[in-house]
C-alpha cells in the first residue's frame, strides 16, 4: 500500500511595496545583480570576452558617430548608431543570462563585417582591426560560424590589401594566414580539452553515471523551465548497506554500488535520468504525469532491484521516496520532499515505497 506523506505550506504576509523596505530591497538587489555579473565574468571565458570585445566596438563606434554628425554625414552615422543600439541589446540579453552562444555568433558577424568594412574605407589603418577580430572570434562563437566569418574577412582584407599596396604586402597576408590558422586550432584544442574536463566533472568517478553536480542542474532546469506536475524525483537508499562494508570490505560495497548504477541505468525509460547522489544514496529524474504514476515507477524500480542485485550477504533492497515537482522555486526543498519520505520508507524498515503529496 502506497503511503503519502504532505508537508505544510507557511502561509506569508502581503508584502507592501514602497517606502524605505522597497527601496533599501531595490538596492540589494542591484548589488546582488553586480556581484553575480562579476562572478559570471571570472568563471566564463566567452561572457567575459564577449563584454569586453562588445564595450570596445561599441565605443569605437560611438566616437566615429559622434565625428560623422559633425560632419554631416547621416547615413553612415545612422549606421554607426543601427550597430551601437545591437550590440548595446547583445550586450544586455548576455549580462542576463541569455544566449551567450548566440550573442557571440552576432559580435562575431559584426565585428568581422565592421573589420572588413574598414579595410575598404580606410585601407592600411584598419590592418590591426585584422589581427584582432581573427584572433578572437573563435572564442566568442562556435568554431564553424568564426571560421566562416574568419574566412570572409580574410578574402575582402586581403583584396584589399593587393589592390591598394600591390604584392610586397605579402608578408602581411601570410601572417593574417598564420594568425587564422593558429587560433582555428588552438581553440578546436581548447574545446575539445574543455568538453573532456565537463565530463570527468560531471560523472561519479566509480558508477560512471551522473554525479551530484549535474543532479543539481537538472533540478534547476526543471524548476526554470516550468515542469510542475510533469516531473518526479525517486531518491533511492540501499539498506543496510554499512553491514556489507563491515562485514565484506569496501570493495565488495563497491561492487555493489556499481552493479545497482548499471541496474537503474537499464530501467530508465526514454526521457529518464539516474545520479549517484552520494555514498549509497541515489536519484531518478522522471518525467511524469502524477504521484500515483510515480509510485509505479518507484515500485518497478524497487522490485528490480530487490529480484536481481545480491550482495555477498544475499539480496539487496533500497528504500525509495519520492516526490513531484510542485511549488518549490529551489531544488532543495524538492529534494528534501523526496528525501523526507525516504525517510519514512527508511524508518517503515526499507524495501518500501514512499511518495510525498504536492504543496
Amino acid at each position: 500500500m502506497r503511503s503519502t506523506i504532505c508537508f505544510p505550506v507557511q502561509a506569508c504576509a502581503p508584502r507592501v511595496d514602497g517606502g524605505p523596505t522597497a527601496v533599501r530591497d531595490g538596492e540589494h538587489a542591484v548589488l546582488r545583480d553586480g556581484r553575480n555579473l562579476i562572478s559570471r565574468l571570472r568563471h566564463d571565458l566567452r561572457l567575459a570576452i564577449i563584454t569586453m570585445l562588445g564595450s570596445v566596438t561599441a565605443v569605437v563606434l560611438v566616437s566615429f558617430l559622434v565625428w560623422r554628425l559633425t560632419r554631416g554625414e547621416w547615413v553612415a552615422a545612422a549606421m554607426d548608431a543601427a550597430v551601437v543600439v545591437t550590440l548595446t541589446i547583445i550586450l544586455r540579453r548576455v549580462w542576463r543570462g541569455q544566449y551567450t552562444e548566440r550573442a557571440g555568433g552576432w559580435l562575431v558577424a559584426i565585428n568581422s563585417g565592421f573589420a572588413g568594412l574598414a579595410c575598404v574605407t580606410i585601407g592600411a589603418a584598419a590592418h590591426g582591426w585584422v589581427y584582432l577580430v581573427l584572433m578572437t572570434n573563435f572564442y566568442l562563437a562556435p568554431i564553424r560560424v568564426a571560421a566562416w566569418s574568419g574566412l570572409g574577412l580574410l578574402w575582402v582584407a586581403s583584396v584589399t590589401l593587393l589592390r591598394e599596396a600591390g604584392p610586397h604586402q605579402l608578408s602581411t597576408l601570410v601572417t593574417w594566414a598564420l594568425v587564422f590558422g593558429f587560433a582555428h586550432t588552438f581553440a578546436r584544442r581548447t574545446r575539445q580539452y574543455g568538453d573532456s574536463l565537463e565530463l570527468l566533472a560531471s560523472l561519479d568517478p566509480l558508477t560512471r553515471i551522473p554525479n551530484r553536480g549535474m543532479l543539481e542542474a537538472d533540478l534547476r532546469h526543471a524548476i526554470a523551465t516550468g515542469q510542475a506536475g510533469r516531473m518526479g524525483l525517486l531518491v533511492l537508499d540501499i539498506d543496510r548497506f554499512k553491514a556489507v562494508n563491515d562485514t565484506y570490505g569496501h570493495a565488495a560495497g563497491d561492487v555493489v554500488l556499481i552493479e545497482l548504477a548499471a541496474l537503474l541505468d537499464e530501467e530508465l525509460r526514454q526521457g529518464d535520468s539516474v545520479y549517484r547522489f552520494g555514498g549509497e544514496e541515489f536519484v531518478m529524474l522522471l518525467p511524469i504525469g502524477s504521484e500515483d504514476a510515480l509510485s509505479c515507477a518507484g515500485e518497478r524500480v524497487r522490485a528490480a532491484v530487490s529480484s536481481r542485485l545480491a550482495a555477498p550477504g544475499g539480496p539487496v533492497t533500497v528504500a525509495v521516496g519520492g516526490a513531484m515537482l510542485s511549488t518549490e522555486r529551489d531544488w532543495q526543498d524538492w529534494f528534501g520532499r523526496a528525501d523526507a519520505a525516504l525517510y519514512l520508507a527508511k524508518r517503515d524498515g526499507g524495501d518500501v515505497v514512499r511518495i510525498a503529496k504536492p504543496l
